[in-house]
């Protein structure tokens, strides 16, 4: 790496700390890998402490944060809700800190038209899982890098057992269509097992998929994105969203154990692996069963796919690979790349207005369930920065988010007890 930034020390901002008992913590396992390429690091959930000490306290520790450790490069790394910390005070962590920003970006296939592109007016470079959204950044003025999912070989490895699952899916069965998808394979004879959040089996924790993946005959993968819903509230306004197709993790996992993986198309997954020699991909459900049923019966085509993928995976991909060969192009962008002159003006339309007084309404109302009542003061004046009208088509939206929210902790907590109770 690019010795002026090899000794530097940077911040990581992460929205939640997630509990990996319940759900995997890929953002943590990105972010230590972040600071292991670099001097060190902290990481520091944002969203998390704007919930108990107020957005003006937030930005306060985060600029204590960069002061005390000499911080040169902050990483942001939202989730399609994160409009908690504002674009402006970003740019002011550039003119009065001198630091660099860098965006960092999982799911950009659904976020970009609604989150990113805002954030990145006052970003030095932003670095997307979405191939195609590179483009458009530089259409911006900002460069941008392509991140290619990457995993560790430690968490994801060939297990020597049998192959008794023909086939399986691991990951939310609620998104999209899946389960259209997935129950027009059992109704056609195909012997399927689910694990994940609506399937039979549950939640499956990390250290324990890489054995399914080995199990597993084909392991499916799904490419559409979230279909605005209440989960995703951030989407109701971008209901094209619904046909993106997005490059996933899973194949990646799946590769690195040397199993075979047959995905939902989507345009940039042949950026990754091969298609048709290292993946395949079906296009619809007749298309899934077609070639389900052929991989089930070719297990030869099966092995030699697998293997392919495999190779380049651990070759190409593997955490302790891909990392600092990505991190050393951004260090050569922070380098040398020159810099479009930018206006002071920071742009926002009316989606991200209306998204981010939803958000910070959200907020509020944790806030006050939690008896945060100096913070949710805070909250509430910041609700009315965008005009009245902004503010009322928002808290009502944002107020209604937050019931269905309640609720549905309810359900579930409900549901846990019945569980224990029989």
């Amino acid at each position: 790496m690019n010795n002026l930034w090899r000794n530097k020390y940077i911040l990581v901002l992460n929205c939640i700390k997630i509990d990996k008992g319940i759900q995997n913590d890929f953002g943590d396992f990105n972010s230590h890998l972040l600071i292991k390429n670099f001097a060190g690091g902290e990481i520091f959930y944002f969203s998390d402490s704007i919930k108990r000490i107020g957005i003006k306290n937030t930005e306060e520790k985060i600029k204590q944060i960069i002061k005390e450790n000499n911080i040169s490069l902050v990483f942001f790394a939202p989730h399609g809700d994160n409009y908690e910390l504002s674009i402006e005070f970003f740019k002011r962590l550039k003119d009065e800190l001198k630091v660099k920003n860098v965006l960092w970006v999982f799911d950009d296939e659904m976020i970009f038209d609604i989150l990113t592109k805002y954030y990145a007016q006052v970003f030095d470079v932003v670095v997307t899982t979405d191939y195609y959204a590179t483009f458009a950044y530089k259409k911006l003025g900002v460069p941008a890098l392509h991140f290619f999912s990457s995993y560790s070989k430690e968490d994801f490895y060939p297990v020597n057992v049998s192959k008794d699952i023909d086939v399986s899916f691991v990951g939310d069965c609620t998104k999209s269509d899946r389960f259209k998808y997935i129950n027009y394979l059992k109704g056609n004879g195909i012997d399927i097992k689910t694990f994940g959040k609506g399937s039979k089996n549950g939640f499956l924790k990390k250290e324990d998929l890489s054995k399914i993946f080995s199990r597993s005959k084909i392991n499916l993968n799904f490419t559409k994105c979230n279909r605005p819903r209440d989960s995703a509230w951030f989407l109701y306004d971008n209901n094209l969203v619904s046909i993106v197709r997005q490059n996933k993790g899973r194949p990646m996992e799946v590769a690195m154990t040397n199993s075979f993986c047959l995905s939902e198309y989507a345009p940039s997954l042949g950026y990754t692996f091969e298609i048709g020699k290292a993946i395949d991909v079906f296009y619809d459900k007749e298309d899934l069963l077609k070639k389900a049923r052929y991989y089930l019966e070719n297990h030869d085509i099966r092995t030699q796919m697998a293997s392919s993928a495999y190779k380049k995976a651990i070759t190409l991909y593997e955490a302790d690979i891909f990392i600092p060969r990505l991190m050393e192009e951004l260090c050569k962008i922070l380098d040398n790349h020159r810099y479009a002159r930018r206006g002071k003006v920071i742009y926002k339309d009316n989606i991200f207005k209306k998204n981010h007084i939803i958000r910070l309404t959200i907020i509020l109302f944790y806030q006050l369930a939690t008896f945060r009542f100096i913070p949710a003061l805070e909250t509430f004046t910041n609700l009315f920065q965008y005009g009245v009208s902004v503010f009322f088509v928002s808290f009502i939206k944002g107020v209604e988010v937050s019931l269905v929210k309640t609720f549905s902790k309810i359900l579930k907590s409900l549901e846990r007890m019945k569980q224990i109770l029989l």
